[in-house]
């Protein structure tokens, strides 16, 4: 289809860009609170952003066209952060280092196969999460969308790490969390009382949520996409209640009024998302939401011009 061929095009873009960074990683990584800090927020968050852009499209650009500079690109991405890193401080830290180092385990799932990537770098990479990231993320006391990054990212890894065991463990907590999360009408509570960032963060906690489903799926065949608690709860309900406001009825919204919605685009959220779960689903109407923007590639950083997170970028190459 046309909107593969330009979606590959954007991509090899986005990867041959990549080809010139430098990795940043430091050895603390010191992520203050957005709304305690927005500017050092930020500037944190620059370390990592062009890292993991480069290895996620370097990543994804190997598995497409076999080229190795691709993959040793990702390589060199992996590896900065992994041999350099020793801890994250402050209040973002664990969240910032999930939604965005989970752009980095995609891209190792990726280039897993790859003889170039040697086996000490494998094992450091291994160390670097097992030892630093996991902690932070499985700490993460609040059940919001934190929590849903920190079990996107989780079962990114597992699933790298062909660990069935705690693969399971995720799909468990995952599946409680669908039911403790999602209210009956499928709002999500906790994201419904951020004001006029409502809406916005009902997109930020299923955007992984569905992304670590996809995971599962992927590695395990268990389908969590159309899993149904015991009282009603799904994904599909949540992204169904979320897509009747999105879909034009914005002023509609049932919580805070005037919320911060975007100019819809290619790369603006939620679009990425629908694009996404359009195929999951084949659902007709998410397909005639997403159609116009495509080729989609993701939720860009207004502020920096990467993209903000690793759920679905680049959606109809992840899924093809």
């Amino acid at each position: 289809m046309k909107h593969m061929t330009e979606a590959l095009e954007l991509l090899l873009q986005d990867a041959g860009h990549g080809l010139t960074v430098s990795c940043h990683a430091v050895a603390t990584w010191r992520i203050p609170g957005f709304y305690m800090d927005a500017e050092g927020h930020l500037e944190a968050k620059r370390l990592m952003e062009p890292d993991a852009q480069a290895a996620y499209a370097a990543a994804l650009a190997y598995r497409y066209t076999g080229k190795t500079a691709y993959a040793e690109k990702a390589v060199e991405m992996i590896d900065g952060w992994a041999a350099i890193n020793q801890e994250f401080t402050e209040n973002d830290g664990p969240l910032v280092s999930a939604y965005l180092g989970v752009g980095l385990i995609r891209a190792a799932i990726w280039i897993k196969d790859y003889p170039g990537w040697e086996q000490k770098a494998r094992e450091r990479f291994t160390r670097w999460i097992t030892d630093i990231c996991l902690p932070a993320w499985a700490g993460i006391p609040g059940r919001n969308n934190w929590w849903n990054w920190s079990l996107y990212a989780q079962a990114a890894f597992y699933h790298f790490a062909d660990d069935n065991a705690n693969l399971k463990r995720i799909t468990a907590e995952l599946k409680t969390h669908i039911g403790h999360s999602i209210s009956a009408e499928g709002f999500i509570p906790e994201e419904a009382e951020r004001g006029q960032n409502g809406m916005w963060y009902h997109y930020f906690a299923l955007a992984p949520l569905t992304a670590a489903a996809y995971l599962v799926q992927e590695a395990t065949g268990e389908d969590l996409f159309h899993y149904t608690s015991s009282d009603g709860k799904s994904i599909k309900l949540a992204l169904d209640t979320l897509f009747r406001y999105v879909d034009g009825r914005v002023e509609e919204w049932p919580f805070t009024p005037d919320q911060n919605f975007p100019e819809l685009a290619a790369d603006t959220w939620p679009v990425e998302l629908y694009d996404a779960m359009a195929v999951i689903y084949q659902d007709a109407e998410y397909e005639r939401f997403a159609a116009p923007y495509r080729p989609v590639v993701g939720n860009r950083n207004s502020g920096s011009g990467y993209y903000l997170s690793y759920a679905w970028i680049y959606p109809s190459l992840i899924l093809d």
